[in-house]
């Protein structure tokens, strides 16, 4: 993920400042919008002073609608910002805040200003249908993108040198994509992280009730609860595949049931986004021993079993690959990060 590359300092009491400019689009969703702008303030309260300078900036001089049909207030204009040559005044990070379609006229306009900002070495984040700004712009091309998985298919079509992946969000060499809605609070949380901390970030996350943040490559889609896909044969795949996470079943032994070649069901994944059936199939069984080891105290050679793995030692390497670091070494560092974000009791004074 891209930081800041400029830390100022305020006069009064020296401390650091991080401007954040970010572009709101007209059709924007109040949930990307208010996921952009509400870590940035719970930040600043915690911190007791305003670490992270907003300027809401918008495409002309009408403020921008969400899709909800609400105005959002913005301090400046985008002309006016692309008027400005002083580098001096260049953000710290520019956030392109879309919903998940963009009227034509502005996404040529937000290339222009991507490309100026490009020039400046300001770090990119976009969101929702921004990364169409932004690989149109060449930012990401043969690189990696993060989109919603609602335009994943029609998005590989349009930039076919660009790879559109089903996850959270993307870093890539000048920009970082997001799939936008919910997936916006883990990368401002995370980006807030990297800048002041994991005790605020896990402050952040307990103000707004958030089991904490996930990681960008986290895949948008894993339970049986979020089977939406219009592809019917797709949901009965994922359907499959979370009734049986204990006893994984193969991808022939899946193709079979769902009356398909295994070569069909390669390609149903991979127009969606996903990597092989059998590494999205493991990241779920990964996920949900994530789940167990973060929120019961079973055995991990128990998590291993009903997560489908063989032995501990395999369950061992996959979850390290997967996330970093053994299965024990994960929950002993998320029971000292639960104890050390345990607010201190009330002393009463008499």
């Amino acid at each position: 993920m891209n930081a800041p590359l400029v830390r100022r300092r305020s006069g009064a009491a020296n401390r650091t400042i991080t401007r954040v400019m970010v572009l709101v689009a007209n059709g924007v969703s109040m949930t990307t919008v208010s996921a952009t702008l509400e870590p940035f303030h719970q930040a600043n309260t915690q911190l007791r002073y305003k670490r992270f300078n907003l300027q809401l900036v918008s495409f002309s001089d009408d403020e921008p609608v969400t899709q909800a049909g609400i105005p959002v207030p913005c301090h400046t204009s985008s002309k006016e910002v692309l008027t400005q040559h002083d580098i001096a005044d260049r953000p710290d990070l520019v956030i392109l805040c879309c919903g998940q379609l963009m009227d034509p006229n502005e996404q040529v306009l937000m290339q222009k200003f991507t490309r100026k900002l490009v020039r400046a070495c300001v770090p990119v984040f976009a969101l929702g249908a921004a990364c169409t700004a932004i690989a149109a712009a060449g930012l990401i091309r043969g690189g990696k993108c993060a989109a919603h998985w609602k335009t994943i298919a029609r998005l590989g079509e349009q930039f076919p040198d660009v790879e559109f992946k089903n996850v959270l969000f993307e870093s890539d060499d000048k920009a970082t994509s997001c799939a936008g809605e919910l997936a916006t609070f883990d990368l401002i949380v995370g980006f807030i992280e990297q800048v002041c901390g994991s005790q605020i970030s896990g402050d952040i996350c307990n103000h707004f009730l958030a089991c904490g943040k996930r990681s960008g490559g986290s895949v948008q889609l894993l339970s049986g609860d979020a089977l939406i896909y219009e592809d019917g044969r797709f949901q009965r795949a994922l359907e499959i595949m979370v009734n049986n996470i204990e006893e994984p079943v193969s991808t022939s032994e899946l193709a079979h049931r769902l009356g398909l070649s295994r070569r069909q069901i390669e390609r149903i994944f991979s127009r969606h986004g996903f990597e092989s059936p059998n590494k999205y199939y493991k990241n779920i069984r990964l996920q949900r021993a994530r789940q167990l080891i973060e929120q019961t105290r079973m055995p991990l050679i128990e998590i291993a079993f009903a997560c489908g793995f063989e032995t501990q030692s395999s369950f061992s390497r996959s979850y390290k690959r997967a996330f970093g670091m053994p299965p024990n070494a994960d929950r002993t560092h998320k029971a000292a990060v639960q104890i050390a974000q345990v607010p201190p009791p009330l002393v009463s004074v008499t």
